[in-house]
């Protein structure tokens, strides 16, 4: 055997020893053959799925915390409206209320304890402010406008912060605000959206068979290229990569435009000027966008960060990686609720103390 093909031959096997052991790797890990999910999705495929009533869909088209539920499982307090806040037409005298309107960051997932740890509790402990809570989990702008129509009027708060997160708050389309229609699934898989890719799932099994099924899992796969990778944890996690691409396109788009997300914090602002209530939108980025600075923020979010009318309204909280729970969760942890509180009480004080 000539020198060129025993070099050939070393390098053919070496390949092939380094695939098998980055399979077996992989699998250690918990990937699985067929396995199409991006590492930031909160789901585990399960033998039997069962639905926690956590949250529900109001008669008004607000997605809302069930308050028994709530009560039993955490001993967390859940008003008359199902927002984890003190009852909205509470008063203390000599206080200033502030409402926030928002999604999980807002509720305070995963803060430790639930019931007093989040960046909304601590706030409301200082000595100046009442604070109303209207943050609701898997929310978006289209919930946070309807929640300013509805409850700004009656709440009458002297300030209102509007949380956005970078993450999943820049809208493609806009959503219909529909009475008692789910907008997700809390279950033993995860949390389960009821809108994925252009078509609404009426129920969590149905929506928990599509991801399971057909769109992060080759499950049924029908071109011999996909029977093939569907044995494979390597080829799966490479095959993986196209649909990342394609997540990372549509992002992008959403980025460039912003169209959509402008328009529900137009008429958030709306209801606070009638109201003659001063708004802020407090901008939260991601994990792997904490630690930029406010210019470096300012460029790339140019499209929602700059539109005339809405610019001088954003505020930018403290942000390093050490304030948030890593990957898939990707929350604020105690050390980032604590300087969000900091921060918002610092921007309350300078106003009111003007």
């Amino acid at each position: 055997m000539s020198s060129t093909s025993k070099r050939t031959l070393f390098q053919v096997s070496f390949i092939l020893v380094a695939c098998v052991a980055i399979e077996i790797a992989l699998r250690c890990m918990g990937y699985t053959p067929g396995d199409l999910r991006p590492n930031w999705l909160w789901f585990q495929p399960v033998d039997s799925l069962y639905v926690i009533n956590d949250f529900y869909v109001n008669d008004m088209g607000l997605q809302v915390a069930d308050k028994s539920y709530w009560a039993e499982h955490d001993s967390v307090y859940i008003n008359a409206d199902g927002f984890r806040s003190p009852e909205f037409d509470s008063t203390r005298t000599g206080k200033k209320k502030v409402l926030l309107i928002g999604d999980s960051f807002v509720w305070g997932l995963s803060s430790t304890p639930l019931r007093d740890s989040s960046f909304a509790d601590i706030l409301r402990n200082t000595e100046k402010y009442e604070v109303l809570n209207a943050g609701i989990p898997a929310t978006d702008p289209a919930q946070y406008a309807e929640v300013a129509k509805q409850y700004i009027p009656i709440v009458k708060p002297d300030y209102v912060f509007v949380f956005f997160f970078l993450g999943n708050d820049l809208m493609e389309k806009p959503r219909e605000i529909v009475p008692n229609q789910p907008i997700g699934y809390w279950t033993n898989a995860g949390a389960i959206s009821a809108n994925m890719d252009g078509k609404h799932f009426a129920n969590a099994h149905d929506a928990y068979y599509y991801i399971a099924n057909e769109k992060y899992f080759l499950k049924k796969p029908n071109k011999w290229y996909e029977k093939l990778i569907a044995q494979s944890a390597l080829l799966s996690r490479l095959y993986a990569g196209k649909f990342r691409i394609e997540e990372k396109l549509q992002y992008e788009r959403k980025r460039k435009d912003s169209s959509v997300s402008l328009a529900y914090l137009q008429q958030v602002k709306s209801v606070a000027e009638q109201n003659a209530v001063p708004v802020k939108f407090v901008l939260i980025p991601e994990l792997k966008e904490a630690g930029k600075s406010k210019q470096d923020l300012e460029e790339r979010y140019s499209s929602l960060l700059s539109k005339a009318g809405l610019k001088t309204l954003w505020v930018f909280p403290p942000s390093q990686n050490e304030y948030y729970v890593p990957y898939p969760d990707g929350h604020l942890n105690n050390e980032g609720h604590r300087q969000y509180a900091k921060f918002l009480k610092s921007t309350l004080d300078s106003y009111f103390n003007k």
